[in-house]
């Protein structure tokens, strides 16, 4: 049965009878609530949009409460500035604030079940906030205001844009949904902070009231901009177009109907460039919507780029309905510019280029063809998009869900860290998650820099559930500073303070590691919350699985691990802990209280991708006839890069002709000096040797390439703790390792049988290591069977699926 329908109601500064701008937006969303069932009242302040004097039916004594279209508003009196200035505009959404609170005091505002407040004003969303009172609160976000201060240089203060952001980040941390109409915007509250779910949800059109015009063209053809005049619009480009054309194409007239703060400026642009090309005119009535925009071929849709990620114009999907195409001034990569892929309803030139925009709009006016292929283009787009019973539709059903029971279980896994496993695990998780039939609700707490590449992964019908949400860039500082200490509080302050703004009830650490001091102090996650986490490098019980003779810092770390993981595990608050070392679990539960919380989870091995031509050109360089050894990764002193260089010298003449050794990755410029003396040392002694050495970061794909060419896999650590992608990078290609003897890496690569555990510290066993491959043939060092079955107990779902159900356990 479909849950009942909350009465609602909606805040917001500009409505009917307000011609454009936010004004029709909000009445069809309140007209459309209501016809649903859901009773709809209206607090508003007084009509003015696009100019700056109250409409002449509302100046003099104008009506505290009316009924419009069957929608009871509530209009609020509000100080409306002049003229436009920032300063000026913050000070009358102030006063709206204010008009609001007293309002909500004295009690002409009603409470409702459901509150939904529109932003172009932050303030207005804080009003909904102070009149929701234990209701649901939804924030329809259509300008980001910050980034349009800081884009157009509206402010001139650093500290004011930072005000406004955390403004818009305070505030709308305290609505239960946010609506943005693209991922763009999404992305830029993610990144300020915003950490309530974000629906992505277009601007409807009536497409049944508003059909597409049969297309007249004239013999003069007209250019039509059509809303407000203001600074976002970026209206100079017009007139510069203006002035192009009137030299190039006098045929071609230009109307800019609207108005706006400015319009003066405007006029006074046109008059001094001496135009005779342009005729200004004023807005039309909603009833004559489609006849205004049947007026022009080409609709002229300008923008200023400083503020093209940070607010949307609508008029473009009515310029569709319309069956008109248009001219938009876009940089790659923006919402609009992504529209115009997506739709090929219109074209893009690059903002601020009169030259490039005339030659759009030119290739428009000789093409009648191309235009009404464009038109045709755009109707089918927002019919199949943005219909209003398609868009409103779904909108209402965000309100019936908000109204519903809370949502299931919340987990956030938090992983500050940007290289390595942490990016291949999350990018595991999110895979998982996303196509799981589980209903928990997971967000992702990642680095900055890693953001945009994750929120890509999820499709946006999956983002109700499954959020990615930056750190800010102090705090991803603070939790990856070098010092293991500072790094440790840090991520435990800032995992507490996600889930204190979330209201999850658990959290996943992906390194725990670096927790173990805090949670051995007994900190917790606050009201009760658990936390878990994947423990990568415990070596307390090395000494158990074969030779090993520590050395003096070694003794000590172990003895330090030792004493924080007995009390880390009596903590309360932590949960299940997982470990990539599969024989530590049964280490814990023999020597610790509370060793049961560990479990053994999988090291997942990357899942094989498709090779493109480029991806090998690396591996075809290999010379073939040679035994092919490959080292790859961040090339370091601890990765055994040096060790396996000295190693070389000491290959038997005879062996080195049949060698080929590939070092692939970025090289630490703290060994890239003593590398190059290695290498050339090496082309004077082993002339016989082949040595290939490439300094830069790999793909993918060029990796999947060397593996799969090479004969060896060399992972020849000095004294590594912990697990390495690299057993499973070769164990899926059925290739053999020369590994270390060290830790759980040789125990491992013995019972799978999967390549050769050696004392890779010693120059002489590792040359050693590399003369037996070449002389007892690669395959005698591998079972592939066996191999097999390693990766196939380390698959990356397996690897998910384990850590959502500790999650669940805890």
């Amino acid at each position: 049965m479909p849950a009942a329908t909350p009465a609602i109601l909606l805040v917001t500064q500009y409505y009917r009878p307000e011609l454009v701008g936010s004004g029709p937006y909000c009445g069809d969303l309140a007209e459309w609530l209501q016809t649903t069932g859901a009773p709809v009242t209206v607090v508003a302040g007084l009509p003015h949009y696009p100019g700056h004097a109250v409409f002449p039916a509302y100046r003099s004594n104008p009506p505290r409460r009316e009924r419009l279209s069957g929608i009871e508003v509530l209009r609020l009196r509000h100080w409306i500035p002049r003229r436009s200035a920032a300063a000026l505009r913050i000070l009358s959404e102030a006063h709206f604030l204010l008009a609001g609170l007293w309002a909500l005091v004295r009690g002409r505002v009603p409470r409702r079940p459901v509150v939904v407040s529109l932003c172009p004003s932050i303030l207005t969303v804080a009003l909904g906030a102070a009149a929701r009172r234990g209701g649901r609160h939804i924030a329809i976000v259509h300008d980001i205001q910050s980034g349009l201060a800081r884009g157009l240089g509206m402010v001139g203060s650093g500290v004011l844009v930072a005000a406004m952001r955390w403004c818009e980040r305070t505030v709308l941390n305290r609505t239960d949904l946010v609506v943005v109409l693209d991922r763009a915007m999404r992305d830029e509250l993610r990144l300020n902070g915003v950490v309530v779910p974000i629906e992505v949800m277009p601007i409807w059109v009536d497409t049944e009231r508003l059909l597409a015009a049969p297309s007249a063209r004239r013999t003069a053809p007209v250019l039509l901009y059509s809303g407000n005049f203001g600074r976002k619009q970026g209206l100079h480009q017009i007139v510069a177009l203006a002035a192009r054309l009137q030299r190039e194409r006098p045929d071609v007239a230009i109307v800019l109907r609207g108005d706006g703060g400015t319009r003066d400026a405007l006029c006074a642009s046109i008059v001094a460039a001496g135009l005779t090309n342009v005729r200004l005119a004023g807005l039309l009535p909603a009833e004559r919507l489609g006849d205004g925009l049947a007026e022009g071929d080409i609709h002229l849709v300008p923008q200023d780029p400083d503020a093209a990620a940070f607010a949307v114009p609508s008029k473009v999907f009515n310029i569709m309905a319309a069956g008109r195409p248009f001219v938009a001034t876009a940089l790659r990569g923006s919402p609009l510019w992504r529209m115009m892929e997506e739709s090929s309803a219109f074209l893009c030139a690059p903002p601020n280029d009169a030259r490039a925009l005339a030659e759009a709009v030119l290739r428009l006016v000789d093409d009648p063809a191309r235009c009404a292929e464009l038109g045709a283009n755009g109707r089918r787009f927002v019919e199949q998009h943005c219909a209003k019973p398609l868009v409103l539709g779904r909108f209402a059903v965000l309100t019936r869900m908000l109204a519903a029971p809370p949502p299931p279980r919340h987990t956030l896994v938090f992983e500050p860290d940007s290289e390595g496993h942490p990016y291949e695990w999350l990018c595991h998780l999110i895979d998982f998650i996303c196509h799981a039939a589980s209903a928990q609700t997971v967000s992702f707490i990642v680095a900055p820099a890693l953001y945009r590449e994750l929120a890509a992964r999820i499709d946006d019908a999956q983002t109700d559930r499954v959020r990615i949400l930056p750190l800010s860039l102090l705090a991803a500082r603070l939790c990856t500073h070098r010092r293991l200490v500072i790094s440790g509080f840090a991520r435990w302050w800032w995992m507490r303070r996600y889930l204190a703004r979330t209201g999850a009830q658990a959290g996943q650490f992906l390194s725990l590691d670096l927790l173990s001091l805090p949670l051995a102090l007994g900190l917790g996650a606050g009201n009760g919350r658990r936390i878990g986490g994947i423990l990568f490098r415990p070596s307390v019980h090395y000494r158990l699985l074969g030779a090993y003779h520590p050395r003096a810092r070694e003794w000590l770390r172990d003895l330090r691990k030792a004493a924080l993981y007995r009390l880390m595990l009596l903590n309360r608050a932590l949960g299940v802990v997982l470990t990539l070392d599969p024989f530590f679990p049964r280490h814990a539960a023999r020597f610790y209280r509370a060793g049961s919380k560990v479990r053994a989870v999988p090291d997942p091995v990357h899942p094989a991708v498709p090779l493109v031509d480029s991806d090998r050109a690396l591996a075809d360089a290999v010379p073939p006839g040679r035994v092919a050894f490959l080292l790859f990764g961040h090339l370091t002193e601890r990765k055994g890069t040096l060790a396996l260089l000295e190693s070389l010298f000491l290959v038997p003449e005879g062996t080195a002709s049949r060698v080929a050794v590939v070092l692939a990755g970025k090289l630490d410029p703290a060994i890239a000096g003593r590398v190059a003396a290695l290498r050339a040392r090496l082309a004077a002694l082993q002339p016989d040797l082949v040595l290939e050495i490439v300094d830069r970061r790999l793909s993918t794909g060029e990796i999947e390439a060397l593996v799969a060419r090479a004969d060896v896999v060399l992972a020849p650590y000095q004294r590594f703790v912990g697990s390495s992608g690299v057993l499973l990078w070769a164990a899926r290609a059925g290739k053999p390792l020369l590994t270390q003897d060290f830790g759980m890496i040789g125990p491992l690569v013995r019972n799978y049988r999967l390549g050769l555990a050696i004392d890779v510290d010693q120059p002489e066993a590792l040359a050693a290591g590399i003369v037996r491959f070449v002389h007892e043939g690669p395959h005698r060092f591998i079972d592939p069977q066996r191999a097999r079955a390693f990766v196939a107990r380390n698959t990356p779902d397996r690897f998910a699926e384990l850590v959502f159900a500790s999650v669940a356990e805890g």
